[in-house]
């Protein structure tokens, strides 16, 4: 079985299948789909979040797919894709953010450079600065650190 979009497909390793809860962390090495419950927090290669899985802890893994709900921060390394009927309640950190029409998301987003950077947009400076006619503004934060 594969997910994830055609630059990410990943062989599914391991499966909390629909029915299933399990609570505690998860740390893997290979790739995880949840079609279950899982309270707790996620490490894997690449995690898929099927559209009856629910995740109420943080997710960290190279590529993040969610088709259900997440309760948590997610970060991911190199690719994060919120499907139609993907909720998330927390905080993103990737290098490379896909959010699909119909998709909820409410949090924060950091956007990862490869190099290591941080990009961040403020929202109360982007409508309230009246200097900025653009209506933009970005911070970009050197180094790797984790604020």
């Amino acid at each position: 079985m594969l997910f994830g979009n055609s630059d990410t497909h990943s062989k599914i390793e391991t499966i909390v299948g629909t029915g299933t809860e399990l609570e505690g962390n998860v740390h893997t090495s290979e790739s995880l789909r949840i079609d279950g419950k899982v309270r707790g927090e996620i490490s894997a290669e690449s995690v898929y979040v099927g559209e009856n899985g629910v995740v109420l802890g943080d997710i960290s893994a190279n590529n993040v797919t969610i088709a259900g709900k997440v309760k948590g921060n997610v970060a991911a390394a190199s690719t994060l894709e919120l499907l139609v009927s993907g909720q998330v309640l927390g905080d993103l950190r990737t290098n490379k953010l896909i959010i699909a029409d119909g998709a909820t998301f409410e949090g924060n987003c950091q956007m990862v450079k490869t190099d290591g950077q941080i990009i961040e947009m403020n929202p109360e400076q982007i409508s309230n600065d009246s200097n900025n006619p653009n209506g933009k503004q970005l911070k970009v934060i050197t180094g790797g650190s984790k604020r």
